[in-house]
């Protein structure tokens, strides 16, 4: 059975999971979606609808940066994280280790409470 997130944990997410990705090297749409399939134990699978609308919003915002690679057999869009990208990055995942902490906090209570 398929696990499936909700959109709304997938929204929330999005960001430090792509400006994660991209702090490990420039990479394009593809590939991003791969790896976030990969890291989920293959259980996280985002479509192209979701993932270009992020990318547009990140480089409207400063945050990343695209770029065509005509080298190989096709030419692809890349993308590239920047130096504003990087101090968001850091934000989005303090923010997430605090967010983590709680459930986890909450997960024990509720443990403990069965």
């Amino acid at each position: 059975m398929e696990e499936s997130v909700s959109r709304e944990i997938m929204g929330a997410s999005s960001v430090p999971l792509i400006l994660s990705i991209l702090s490990e090297g420039d990479t394009y749409g593809y590939e991003i979606m791969q790896k976030i399939y990969e890291l989920s134990d293959q259980k996280i699978s985002w479509k192209e609808g979701s993932l270009y609308p992020v990318l547009k919003r990140l480089e409207q915002q400063g945050l990343i940066k695209s770029y065509w690679n005509t080298k190989g057999p096709r030419a692809r869009k890349y993308f590239k994280i920047l130096k504003p990208g990087t101090k968001a990055l850091e934000k989005e995942l303090n923010d997430w280790r605090l967010m983590i902490s709680v459930m986890n906090k909450l997960c024990n209570i509720q443990l403990n409470s069965i």
